[in-house]
């Protein structure tokens, strides 16, 4: 984690840098003429569905005198229009997404083997859906990357997590999820979650009638978190200790919300809530700035890697 300390180590060398200035002018010069054809796009895309849906719900209105169909025809022409609104602006949307793709690999030279999507659910999703860390249905992912930094191998995703459907969907979750290994593996599952109602079910489903909690002995962090365990006797002292260090840390820091941590085995899984889009490029109608919007993407990466790292020790 030394290395994250002084920024100059992590920012990009000249090589980098010339780099990361082609793809930018490369985009900032294509930006224009896309941005142009994405609107005449959406005028003649959206003027001619307009006009299509609505002798659509002319004729609705004719034939069916009783009106029983046209809201359902109505919501239709409305998710209709969504898509070709999409449609229309895709060509804006995969601009964006391909300067993603040729800059985080560079920018994040640091991490070795760094890999980058976009939309994609990383398998260890689901783990955390298993182990009741947050209960969820779906999950809308944004930006996933993946690589190793001074030995530690880790995935984080920008994630929404959501719970429900229809009129009952609810975000339970929003910010960024880490999986990463550890030092030392921990043997068995060791739980940090927010109080909730779902805790005793969370008991029952995972641990069963031999489920421990476990109080850090710290007063603020034992009225936010329970710590739950498999295994009391490793589970104690890290409690104790490290582990509560580190919540007493990320409390500080961390001011979006409660921090969620789960330890099983030789992974850490890091839940750090937040309603920023940390890899977000500005609006199509601007031009893309390497000290505005570049810099400060590398900036947050090696804050995040430091995380990791000081929580990698935990175990």
């Amino acid at each position: 984690m030394d290395s994250l300390s002084d920024p100059k180590r992590y920012m990009p060398d000249e090589a980098r840098l010339a780099t990361i200035r082609t793809h930018i002018a490369v985009y900032n010069a294509e930006r224009p003429a896309i941005l142009k054809h994405a609107h005449t796009q959406v005028a003649l895309y959206m003027g001619g569905y307009v006009v299509a849906a609505g002798l659509i719900l002319l004729t609705t209105l004719h034939v069916d005198e009783k009106h029983k169909v046209v809201g359902i025809v109505l919501g239709l022409a409305i998710i209709g229009g969504v898509k070709v609104w999409e449609y229309a602006w895709k060509p804006v949307t995969d601009h964006q997404l391909t300067l993603r793709y040729r800059l985080f690999p560079v920018i994040f030279g640091f991490i070795d083997n760094v890999q980058y999507s976009h939309g994609q659910e990383p398998g260890f999703l689901q783990d955390i859906n298993r182990m009741k860390l947050v209960r969820f249905t779906k999950s809308e992912n944004d930006d996933v990357i993946s690589g190793r930094h001074d030995g530690l191998d880790f995935e984080m995703v920008e994630a929404k997590l959501n719970a429900g459907s229809g009129k009952s969907k609810t975000v339970v979750f929003s910010g960024l999820i880490f999986r990463f290994n550890l030092d030392t593996e921990f043997r068995g599952t060791l739980v940090a979650a927010k109080r909730g109602n779902w805790l005793d079910q969370f008991i029952r489903d995972i641990f069963g009638m031999d489920s421990d909690m476990i109080a850090s002995g710290d007063f603020h962090l034992d009225q936010s978190h329970e710590f739950h365990t498999d295994n009391y006797s490793d589970a104690r002292p890290l409690v104790e200790g490290p582990l509560a260090a580190a919540m007493k840390y990320l409390k500080r820091e961390w001011w979006a919300g409660e921090v969620r941590i789960a330890l099983r085995g030789k992974e850490c899984f890091l839940l750090l809530p937040s309603d920023r889009d940390y890899f977000a490029l500005p609006d199509i109608n601007v031009n893309v700035d390497y000290e505005a919007d570049i810099e400060p993407m590398i900036r947050d990466m090696a804050v995040l890697l430091a995380v990791a790292h000081l929580l990698r020790k935990v175990g």
